[in-house]
């Protein structure tokens, strides 16, 4: 069996919660990007949106930067 993992950035903040309201599924934060604007994503089955704020990230920094990424796989947000 094959396992492929589609992940693609929607426009605007307000379109991935609108693709996950319509899969039924959640929207994560998943951290800062390096520019610090904020990420979030929304996953269902093997299908993953990811979309980047246009302004500052409002989360306080980490103390160990880590690509927000890196996050999908654990199912977690930070």
């Amino acid at each position: 069996m094959n396992h492929v993992c589609d992940i693609a950035e929607p426009p605007t903040l307000a379109d991935l919660a609108a693709w996950a309201r319509g899969h039924g599924t959640a929207l994560r934060y998943l951290g800062p990007n390096l520019e610090g604007r904020a990420v979030y994503a929304a996953t269902r089955g093997h299908l993953t949106r990811v979309a980047v704020t246009d302004r500052p990230d409002p989360h306080r920094p980490p103390l160990v930067w880590t690509s927000p990424l890196e996050h999908l796989g654990k199912g977690q947000a930070t």
